[in-house]
């Protein structure tokens, strides 16, 4: 990192490099994070990584107990659950929100991406559903183009990724066919029923 850059933006490089880190789990739940030794990784002064560091702590990511220690949270099973009944209930709700709103190319979009949630739940592969719902959820938040959705998954997004763990389907063996009728809805941006299935393929209908 360039410590010439403004200091807003070292904060920011340094808030997204660690996050990054713990949502891949290069930093794992219980590791010390001294602010000195992530300075000097990054080549920058301590006062960006403090202040990232504090970020992270505000949405549960790190935990901060002063001058005592700074170490990477680790989620509980109620806030795994939690997690993941918010991503469903989050994406039946943007979606119903932006697919009126979308371009042809957004529905086109949408659409190949949720193939790709369709190809990751066939090989039972939760790692591969958690970054494809993610990729579903943040192209329909910037296609509903409500500044709201928009700003509150830029605050939420390494805790979403991190805490949807183990994130699947709940009908691994016969969900190609609600995958399937989901993607002609999106294509019709039939809104109810798009949010119907959807929650449906995750076990809340």
């Amino acid at each position: 990192m360039d410590e010439r850059r403004q200091p807003s933006a070292l904060v920011d490089e340094a808030y997204a490099a660690l996050g990054e880190a713990i949502v891949d789990g290069r930093l794992r739940p219980g590791d010390r994070l001294r602010d000195v030794e992530l300075a000097a990784h990054m080549g920058i002064s301590r006062t960006p990584v403090r202040e990232a560091l504090q970020r992270l702590a505000a949405i549960r990511l790190v935990e901060i107990a002063p001058h005592r220690f700074t170490r990477v949270t680790s989620p509980s099973d109620k806030e795994i659950a939690d997690m993941q009944d918010y991503a469903v209930h989050m994406i039946a709700m943007t979606m119903h929100l932006a697919l009126p709103r979308c371009s042809d190319d957004e529905i086109a979009e949408g659409a190949r991406l949720l193939g790709g949630l369709m190809d990751a739940a066939r090989a039972d592969s939760s790692p591969a559903y958690v970054d494809a719902g993610y990729a579903f959820l943040a192209h329909f938040t910037r296609a509903s183009q409500n500044i709201v959705l928009m700003e509150t998954l830029k605050q939420t997004a390494f805790l979403l990724r991190r805490n949807l763990r183990g994130w699947m389907c709940a009908h691994v063996e016969g969900c190609e066919e609600l995958f399937l009728r989901l993607a002609d809805r999106i294509r019709e941006r039939d809104t109810a029923q798009a949010a119907h299935l959807w929650l449906r393929l995750h076990g809340l209908y």
